[in-house]
């Protein structure tokens, strides 16, 4: 029998006033690397000091779709996350990561022709286990069916809720980065899939819909449907619905009589990406686990509407910007500042 949680609540409206937040109060950083690599190690470094399980995940750099997986797995399970360019081998920032946090086992993401074997050898010579996560793109239902087992075999008490579905077009890459925190959080809290929705059925009526009728069909049905009329605004309501159910607690009782509470964290910091430019935010997800945080994409020259009306009606205090001035420049940082 399959039991859908409470937290399924209607989408929210605008509130048109604002709890408007002083220049002075606000927190503004960026985490920016001269590449999407070294950004990715960047994030690590800084929010990462303990690897659950000596364990890491690690994606191609150039192939989002498959890495935005990775980074929702790794989000799931709070370890590290790492992207690599196609054809090479494993940098020696990674390498020097993979020591400072004792890393002895490592998910890569996709087949050989979406990671070079050179990550396998070299991981393998320093000890490391290494699994293979399905074959990407030529085979990404197992893929995705892979990450989904690995969260809920991680968190076993909390899988009760039997195939609870957050289906998503994951070719729309802006909606898929936009809820990979969100779906990383239910998944491990809860037990959630997040599921392509070609990987879905349309008769079976899913927990959440993320995307308009230009991402799914309209007879894939919901009881929470979260979609705007563009990636900025999508993304909007995924960050409304996901601050309006933090710090909601459960209680669960298990077969055996047993009795746990599990709360959804605080949404009280906002994570910023270019909204045109994903290479650099691919690790945003993680950035955002591990803050308390949404992701609001924003033009690379100008700060997005619906990115400051959550910044500014929430009173956000603590903003984080992931990625370089060729995603999200000085000017938005500036605006940023200024709120």
């Amino acid at each position: 029998m399959k039991k859908i949680v409470s937290l399924c609540l209607g989408v929210m409206i605008f509130v048109s006033s604002l709890s408007i937040s002083s220049a002075s109060d606000l927190n503004v950083s960026r985490i920016a690397g001269a590449d999407r690599y070294e950004t990715a190690v960047l994030a690590n470094k800084k929010y990462i000091n303990k690897a659950d399980g000596n364990l890491a995940v690690i994606a191609s750099g150039q192939d989002f779709k498959t890495a935005l997986y990775g980074s929702y797995m790794a989000s799931a399970l709070k370890v590290p996350f790492y992207v690599l360019p196609k054809n090479e081998g494993v940098s020696k920032a990674v390498l020097n990561e993979f020591d400072r946090l004792n890393i002895k086992r490592a998910y890569v993401m996709g087949d050989k022709g979406t990671l070079s074997a050179k990550v396998d050898n070299t991981l393998k010579a320093r000890g490391v286990k290494v699994e293979r996560i399905a074959n990407g793109h030529s085979d990404f239902y197992n893929m995705e069916e892979q990450v989904n087992v690995i969260i809920r075999e991680a968190f076993p008490l909390h899988g009760h809720y039997e195939y609870v579905e957050i289906i998503v077009n994951s070719d729309k890459t802006a909606d898929l980065l936009s809820v990979a925190p969100f779906a990383a959080e239910l998944s491990r809290t809860y037990g959630y899939w997040l599921k392509d929705y070609r990987n879905s059925s349309p008769d079976y009526r899913s927990s959440y819909k993320i995307g308009g009728g230009d991402s799914i069909p309209y007879n894939y049905s919901a009881y929470t449907m979260l979609f705007g009329d563009d990636r900025y605004e999508t993304a909007y309501w995924i960050a409304e619905h996901y601050k309006k159910i933090s710090g909601f607690t459960d209680i669960t009782e298990y077969p055996d009589g047993s009795y746990s509470k599990t709360k959804m964290s605080d949404k009280n910091t906002v994570v910023i990406v270019g909204g045109d430019a994903y290479a650099d935010s691919l690790p945003s997800s993680l950035v955002a686990a591990y803050n308390g945080g949404v992701i609001l994409p924003t033009y690379k020259d100008s700060l997005n509407y619906y990115a400051k009306h959550f910044i500014q009606k929430h009173n956000i205090k603590k903003i984080i910007i992931v990625g370089g001035e060729n995603s999200v420049s000085k000017n938005v940082e500036n605006e940023l500042r200024n709120l």
